[in-house]
């Protein structure tokens, strides 16, 4: 009789089922990340190809909008310069506003800057301060705006007809209207410097006309002596030749020219120099000598080459 084999009821009890088609059974994240794969994969390509033609965009925009502001900002420098009256006198400031501006730190001529500055202001009763361009016509243009913005009148020696620019400005009694005229005379380069070398014109015409005075021995005033007793301004012409010809161009006006341009304008220019402040060369005048009807003028200079207009309290 054939042996039977072991048999195991329980297990047979308790086994289970294959399953279908002998697969086994999945986890629910594999299906998940299959199911994501598959979607990545179909979505990939245009994702991508979005991604860069935003990116793209982006760039383009960016590009455009520096180009733009570029753009923008020279357009509107140049505005600015088309539109706006570039003066070479500026607007009044305040006084003490500007020195602190301007003389910062605790060096010893910053200090000194600040003692004159403050002299100005509670002493000398000076408000504020117009800026002057600084060129070597400068010493021409604070006395000539200052002439002009005041309205006052012409040399007794000089014809209305010599400046008739001049005449314009003494005769208009608004001070108003005057200022407004004055802005627009010193926002006009060309205009301005033709009046310097007017200015330049009316020095040698005195000249001339003294160095007549000293060929027939009359007496003339110390500081044409002065100017005769130099080998470089002996006569008119060498004065010509070697002074006035080069202010506004290499140069600026030095004292003795001060001292011509004072008597050939018949005003007393008074100079308030801070950089000699506590000595007696703190102010000066072109010239020395008081004329009861000439009018006087004022400038201030911190290093006796460059001049700005003071303003005083009314």
């Amino acid at each position: 009789m054939a042996a039977r084999k072991n048999h195991h009821p329980v297990r047979e009890r308790y086994q289970l089922p294959p399953a279908a088609g002998n697969h086994k059974v999945q986890p629910w994240t594999a299906v998940t990340n299959q199911a994501l794969d598959v979607a990545w994969r179909t979505v990939k390509g245009p994702v991508i190809l979005g991604i860069s033609f935003l990116a793209a965009t982006l760039c383009y925009f960016r590009s455009l909008y520096l180009y733009l502001g570029h753009r923008l900002k020279w357009w509107s420098g140049y505005l600015q310069r088309k539109f706006k009256k570039n003066l070479s006198v500026e607007a009044e400031v305040d006084l003490l506003g500007y020195c602190a501006r301007e003389w910062k730190g605790e060096t010893s001529r910053a200090k000194l800057m600040r003692k004159a500055y403050e002299e100005l202001f509670w002493r000398h009763h000076v408000k504020c301060i117009r800026q002057v361009k600084g060129d070597n016509y400068d010493a021409l243009r604070s006395v000539l705006f200052q002439i002009l913005s005041q309205g006052l009148s012409l040399p007794s020696w000089m014809k209305e007809k010599d400046i008739v620019k001049w005449t314009e400005f003494s005769a208009i009694k608004d001070q108003h209207k005057r200022g407004s005229m004055c802005n627009s005379l010193f926002s006009d380069e060309s205009l301005e410097y033709k009046l310097y070398e007017a200015l330049k014109f009316i020095m040698l015409y005195q000249v001339i006309e003294v160095y007549e005075q000293v060929k027939s021995e009359k007496a003339i005033p110390g500081l044409y002596r002065l100017l005769f007793s130099r080998e470089t301004s002996s006569d008119p012409l060498s004065f010509m030749m070697n002074h006035l010809n080069f202010i506004g161009d290499t140069c600026g006006l030095q004292q003795i020219d001060m001292l011509i341009l004072g008597h050939s304008l018949e005003v007393r220019i008074k100079v308030f120099r801070l950089s000699k402040f506590n000595t007696r060369d703190f102010q000066v005048y072109y010239p020395e000598e008081r004329h009861r009807e000439w009018p006087e003028i004022c400038l201030l200079t911190e290093n006796d080459r460059h001049y700005h207009i003071p303003v005083f309290q009314v």
